[in-house]
Parts: structure tokens; C-alpha cells; sequence
């Protein structure tokens, strides 16, 4: 008999946020982790919870693709975040879309709240840190000075 050394397989993605918001429609609500990789400090996204029925996949989706489907869009739908998990459930698109709608990256489109939109100048870096580290976030004020 020989011993097998069994590996587990390390997440090289550690979770440094998490947070819970309503699905789109309002009928579950969702937990969603910010991670950040151990090697290149990239962050990245999942859905880790969901108190409905819908399945999802709960594997990790890159800052840079988010960005990459979201920088400029006007019709952003759940549709428009399958590319991140091919061939994953469609709920998977559904959740990311009401997560990144909490972080404030995206928001409902004023003349039809189905169809989301970039905010301008906002990457999903910048809406991440804000949540992470929100003391940084805030924008001090000017010293006063005597004249």
C-alpha cells in the first residue's frame, strides 16, 4: 500500500468584503464577497448566497472583465454578464447585475429601470474600494486659512 498525499486546492482569492442586497426583482436577497488575489492584489467578484430558490454558480468573476463588459454601457442587462461564467446559470448574470447595482458601478436607466447603465468614471476598482476601505473614499476638506 502506498500513502496519497491529498492537496487541498487553495482559493488563491481571499475575501476582504462582503455584503447582501435584493435581487433585481426584489424577491431574494443575495450575498455578494469582494476578493482580492494573493498574488497580483487583483479583485475580483462572486455571489456567495441567495435566500430564493434560484441556483447560481458561485466561482469568482475578475474586476478587469467586469469592467470589460460595463466601461460605457448604456443597455446593461442580466443578459450582459453571462461572459463572465459561460456556460454557468443564467440566475449568475441576474445576481452580479444587482450586485454591482448596489456597489454603485452600475444604476437603473431612468426611462426604463429593466435596462442598467454605466456610472460615469465609476471601475468596479474604484466602487470596491470605497466599501473595502471607506475612511480613504472620503474626500477631506480643504484647511480653512485666515486672510
Amino acid at each position: 500500500m502506498h500513502d496519497i498525499e491529498h492537496q487541498t486546492e487553495v482559493d488563491p482569492i481571499h475575501p476582504v468584503y462582503d455584503a447582501e442586497c435584493l435581487s433585481i426583482s426584489g424577491r431574494s436577497t443575495l450575498t455578494f464577497v469582494i476578493g482580492q488575489h494573493q498574488d497580483d492584489g487583483s479583485l475580483h467578484l462572486r455571489i456567495a448566497d441567495n435566500t430564493g430558490k434560484g441556483m447560481w454558480f458561485d466561482g469568482w468573476a475578475s474586476a478587469e472583465a467586469v469592467d470589460t463588459i460595463v466601461q460605457g454601457a448604456t443597455e446593461l442587462t442580466a443578459k450582459s454578464f453571462h461572459a463572465l461564467h459561460p456556460g454557468r446559470s443564467i440566475n449568475t448574470g441576474g445576481f452580479v447585475l444587482a450586485a454591482l447595482k448596489e456597489l454603485g458601478l452600475i444604476r437603473a436607466n431612468a426611462e426604463n429601470t429593466r435596462i442598467h447603465e454605466h456610472v460615469p468614471t465609476m471601475t468596479f476598482e474604484k466602487v470596491a474600494g470605497a466599501v473595502i476601505h471607506p475612511t480613504a473614499a472620503k474626500k477631506s476638506k480643504p484647511a480653512k486659512t485666515k486672510q
